[in-house]
């Protein structure tokens, strides 16, 4: 004898529990952010909106985590959004002392340095 599958019925369908589906904030968290991480300026706009829809992707995911299945996009989406977000506040701040006051912002950026790498 072999095993054979059963044809599957309309009751035992009717049981089954539904498929976890994805999380739409989740992928729009991802997308948002890594446009926030390739975009220069947009990334404080686009990486705070991104981390922000991750978050809140993250909540529903955890409120309900058997409706939901890609929790791993939505911290994806979280983590590459701060790091944009980040990274361009940080670019911003070098931007300003380069271009605003260029012989006082050498003095203050090299003292700033000195004191990160210790040189």
């Amino acid at each position: 004898m072999t095993n054979q599958p059963r044809p599957s019925s309309a009751s035992d369908e009717a049981h089954r529990p539904p498929e976890p589906r994805g999380n739409g904030l989740a992928i729009a968290s991802l997308c948002v952010s890594v446009a926030g991480l390739v975009t220069c300026f947009g990334a404080v706009l686009l990486g705070l909106i991104g981390a922000i829809l991750g978050h809140i992707a993250l909540r529903s995911i955890d409120r309900d985590p058997g409706h939901y299945r890609n929790r791993g996009v939505a911290l994806a989406g979280v983590i590459v959004g701060w790091i944009a977000f980040v990274l361009m506040g940080i670019g911003s701040f070098l931007f300003f002392f380069v271009v605003t006051a260029p012989s006082e912002s050498s003095s203050v950026l090299n003292g700033i340095l000195r004191t990160i790498f210790g040189g």
